[in-house]
């Protein structure tokens, strides 16, 4: 992806399907970060699950990239869903 004769974006996350994307550009846009989604919606002809050409891409500009993966990795540190699996651990 590149916007307006810019560098190229890069992708901080892929996942499985385009609703979690916008979730995860949804939280970095939250946070002050330009972001786009691309995916594999949108008319093309091919299951979403067809491997890498099936993932959805979570795009930001370069120089924003470091940050926003630091960000979403720490976010995914204290997720509800990490906080659960370590109470389970304790038990």
């Amino acid at each position: 992806m590149k916007k307006e004769d810019g560098p190229e974006w890069v992708a901080v996350a892929s996942v499985g399907n385009d609703e979690e994307a916008a979730l995860i550009a949804g939280f970095l846009e939250s946070q002050g970060f330009s972001c786009e989604v691309e995916g594999p919606s949108g008319g093309s002809p091919w299951p979403e699950n067809l491997g890498a050409f099936g993932m959805s891409r979570v795009m930001v500009p370069p120089e924003s990239a470091d940050e926003a993966r630091r960000l979403l990795a720490s976010r995914e540190q204290t997720s509800p869903r990490a906080l659960e699996d370590d109470d389970t651990e304790t038990e």
